[in-house]
């Protein structure tokens, strides 16, 4: 009996060794595991990592040539609005210039009427085609170019004829670039004459009455302001 039971302390013994062994491997075993689980995770927490610096590299680069873009735009826009800005100011200039240069040219004609238009005497007319008279008591010879005896010419580009077409522009105040001659002619003596004339931009037609005066040129003597235009 003792003999039997030794053999069953060995046997116990030998199974208590095997299921201490086994409970030893699966230890081991879940270490190796739990080990390899870390290491993997750190891989891929590096791996995560890589990715997210390669995507926020991406985002910075992109976000970067968003920038530079728009800071191309905005000096486009500002190297635009300059030019803008410059050729505003040269039109402006231009008018300016073009304002200067009227204004000279206005001031042309009230220096070459000369006279005070208060003192202009104006009255209506009983004539059929006349709507008012006109007459300046200091109109003066407008000045001349020619010598010797005088002989009224009619014939265009002539000097005497420039002379008769300065003298009207004087009395009626409409510069010779803006005046349409529709007439020229004797007025009952040889240093007489009559013009009809009207202003391009107005198409008011006048009448100017013309005396020459020697050695001094051509005079207005009186200007009618006409209801039609009797020339046309």
């Amino acid at each position: 009996m003792a003999k039997y039971q030794s053999r069953l302390d060995k046997r116990s013994k030998k199974n208590s060794n095997k299921i201490l062994n086994i409970m030893i491997a699966v230890v081991l075993l879940l270490i190796v595991v739990v080990g390899a689980t870390i290491v993997m995770g750190g891989g891929d927490e590096k791996a995560s990592s890589g990715v997210a610096d390669t995507e926020s590299k991406g985002s910075s680069n992109k976000n970067a040539e968003k920038d530079d873009k728009s800071v191309s735009l905005d000096e486009d826009k500002k190297s635009e609005e300059k030019d803008n800005g410059e050729n505003k100011d040269e039109e402006k200039k231009n008018d300016e210039e073009k304002q200067k240069d009227k204004a000279s040219d206005e001031e042309d004609t009230v220096a070459l009427e000369g006279e005070e238009q208060s003192e202009l005497k104006v009255e209506d007319s009983d004539e059929p085609n006349v709507k008012k008279t006109m007459v300046h008591p200091n109109w003066k010879p407008i000045g001349t170019e020619q010598t010797g005896e005088h002989v009224s010419v009619y014939d265009e580009g002539t000097v005497d004829w420039q002379e008769k077409i300065k003298a009207t522009s004087y009395a009626t105040g409409i510069p010779e670039e803006n005046m349409t001659v529709w007439w020229m002619e004797g007025n009952g003596g040889p240093q007489k004459s009559m013009a009809t004339v009207t202003a391009k931009d107005t198409k008011t037609p006048y009448r100017v009455y013309l005396q020459w005066v020697d050695g001094k040129g051509w005079q207005p003597t009186k200007v009618q302001e006409l209801v039609e235009n009797d020339k046309d």
